[in-house]
């Protein structure tokens, strides 16, 4: 019982963090494990990752691209601010990249925020996405353009 008092003031002192730093609970936070040296990526730098262009990162891991299954709406976000796509044009670049032997296959899709952390969480190399309430101590939220969830200027901002 004690055990789980605490975590209900943890996750309460954690909303309230959020809610001071002006952090949307629908902004989406890039996600690596926690044991991963990356902390921060430029906008250009994430785009390469998740259009698969840029394979491994300066710790030698080869990235593996989690995606939310079509229809999710973290998905249709991350398509239209991070690839600057909607589902046709990505599973069209997809398949043109697999094609031209670019890529093996499409990232990896997950049903729910919860797989996507877990897999992330488990898999050296796995980079994904969560909202921002999805967020827990098992993955790292990554900076971008130095930036942070809840920042002014963050890239992934719920609109």
């Amino acid at each position: 019982m004690p055990k789980l008092i605490l975590y209900w003031i943890l996750a309460g002192l954690f909303t309230l963090n959020l809610a001071r730093a002006g952090t949307d609970t629908n902004d989406i936070v890039i996600i690596v494990g926690k044991n991963r040296a990356l902390d921060s990526v430029t906008s250009a730098e994430l785009q390469k990752i998740f259009r698969a262009e840029k394979r491994k990162g300066s710790d030698g891991l080869r990235y593996v691209i989690v995606m939310r299954e079509t229809g999710a709406e973290e998905r249709a976000r991350i398509l239209s601010q991070l690839y600057g796509m909607g589902e046709d044009d990505y599973a069209k670049y997809f398949l043109q990249a697999a094609f031209a032997g670019l890529v093996q296959a499409a990232p990896k899709e997950l049903s729910s925020g919860g797989a996507m952390r877990q897999f992330v969480a488990g898999t050296p190399g796995a980079i994904g996405y969560l909202n921002v309430s999805e967020l827990d101590d098992s993955v790292k939220p990554l900076k971008i353009d130095g930036k942070a969830a809840g920042d002014p200027d963050y890239k992934l901002k719920a609109k």
